[in-house]
């Protein structure tokens, strides 16, 4: 029996229901003059280093609840590393005398590491699959074999990527770099702020109409920015609707690892495997990021693509054109983080068990961060990602942030001004995420913090609630 849903998501429903901009497709628009996510942590760091107040909820590095990972863990990636070598992967044997302690080489792809990545993910049968230096890196390559698809299908251009109700940022530069559009889903009742099968048929409908050709989609699965799930039921209808409309479907699960239900059951593509037609399945790409979990500096990312027998067209030209792109680049991952990545995900207990104590900080924070709304009332979504989004709103949906005369700030950069400069609060506004106009009253928050710092949000929470009720 499912869980009743908590104040602080029913509150959501309801802000939701009163944004009809929320609920129509729309084309992301950068928004002149607004601060990246990198500007905002040197905002935080810059405030820190001045000695002003700061609490830190741009854009966290999950080490940043203070907590180490399991102390077993360095043992563990030893043993891994002389497994997968005397396994045949010469390439990842250690030396001596070198500045890095591997082989010098011009390694590509680890084909051993990537079918334990696969497997850890519950992807059966044949697959494809490439190995970058990064999540961006990943993107950028899968963007580019789309792209490659769609001209060999003779597609007309200008081309869009459909995209969740709200979207992580970085997807703007890196689809702009390539003359991509990028069209925002609807927020569908019954789906929150997720992807559905109905928005992802609105959105095509939207894109058409203005001459644009949807040649993709990518839910975020949880959701960066408010850790929305898709339940199995929801993420195979997806797959079924873009397959039915010759859009291949990529699935963004880079932050599923922190779902608590872990990863597989996250994505499940087990399950998916087992109930979606060949040709449904031939569809589907998963783009995924293995070490973010330990590190946000020193990380893989990787791309598969399923590809059942007589239904591997997709993923044939789609892998194609994204390793032009890492011979071009040579964006390949080191040796040492892919022997990471293969170590977290066989640890005995699985991901979550090799984070260890920075796990169980990071899940009690976002606990901690769900307590404190439902406490006050305030909309919030967050689920298994580190990521939450809030709004600022009270109980008639009125904005809490408001000018000297008392009027609600109506844009993104007033809204980011108002938070640092009267709370030091260092937060991502909705404006990143969403070009809806209700987007101005949301703000990402981060679990990636110290209990204590989400008391600090709190009380920045309430005191905005008292001020709108004075």
């Amino acid at each position: 029996m499912s869980q009743p849903a908590s104040p602080s998501a029913l509150a959501l429903e309801r802000f939701v229901a009163r944004s009809p901009g929320l609920r129509e497709p729309r084309f992301s628009v950068p928004v002149p003059g607004l601060p990246t996510l990198p500007d905002l942590k040197k905002m935080a760091r810059d405030r820190r280093a001045a000695g002003l107040p700061v609490i830190d909820q741009s854009a966290g590095d999950i080490d940043d609840v203070g907590q180490p990972l399991h102390p077993d863990l360095p043992a563990w990636i030893a043993e891994t590393r002389a497994r997968l070598v005397a396994g045949g992967a010469a390439e990842l044997r250690p030396t001596t005398g070198d500045a890095y302690g591997y082989p010098g080489n011009y390694q590509q792809q680890y084909p051993a590491v990537l079918a334990i990545l696969a497997q850890s993910w519950g992807i059966t049968g044949p697959v494809l699959a490439m190995h970058t230096v990064s999540g961006r890196a990943v993107l950028d390559c899968a963007f580019r074999g789309l792209i490659a698809l769609a001209k060999t299908r003779g597609l007309l251009e200008p081309y869009a990527i459909a995209l969740d109700p709200l979207a992580w940022s970085g997807y703007q530069p890196l689809a702009a770099d390539l003359g991509l559009e990028l069209v925002h889903l609807p927020a569908v009742e019954g789906h929150g702020l997720a992807a559905s099968a109905l928005g992802l048929t609105e959105a095509r409908r939207f894109a058409s109409a203005r001459g644009r050709t949807v040649i993709g989609a990518l839910p975020v699965v949880p959701s960066n920015p408010s850790g929305t799930g898709l339940s199995a039921d929801n993420l195979a209808a997806l797959a079924e609707t873009a397959a039915a409309a010759r859009v291949p479907l990529l699935i963004d699960g880079f932050y599923s690892p922190l779902d608590p239900a872990g990863h597989a059951n996250c994505v499940p593509m087990a399950e998916l495997h087992g109930r979606l037609a060949p040709e449904v399945l031939g569809n589907i790409g998963l783009v995924v990021g293995e070490t973010k979990v330990a590190s946000s500096q020193n990380k893989t990312a990787s791309l598969f693509w399923c590809a059942p027998s007589g239904q591997d067209a997709i993923a044939r030209a789609v892998l194609h054109q994204a390793n032009e792109r890492l011979k071009t680049t040579n964006l390949y991952p080191r040796p040492q983080e892919a022997v990471v990545a293969a170590a977290l995900h066989t640890f005995p207990g699985g991901v979550q068990a090799a984070m260890g104590p920075r796990y169980l900080a990071l899940d009690g924070a976002r606990q901690a961060m769900h307590s404190v709304c439902d406490r006050l009332g305030i909309p919030l979504s967050i689920g298994g990602s580190f990521y939450g989004t809030a709004a600022l709103v009270d109980n008639d949906g009125n904005s809490l942030l408001r000018d000297e005369s008392g009027r609600p700030l109506a844009d993104a950069r007033s809204v980011i001004a108002a938070l640092v400069t009267r709370y030091g609060l260092v937060g991502a506004p909705g404006g990143m995420f969403s070009p809806a106009p209700e987007a101005t009253l949301l703000v990402r928050l981060t679990a990636a913090v110290t209990l204590t710092d989400v008391e600090r949000v709190g009380e920045i929470l309430e005191t905005l609630l008292e001020q709108a009720r004075a």
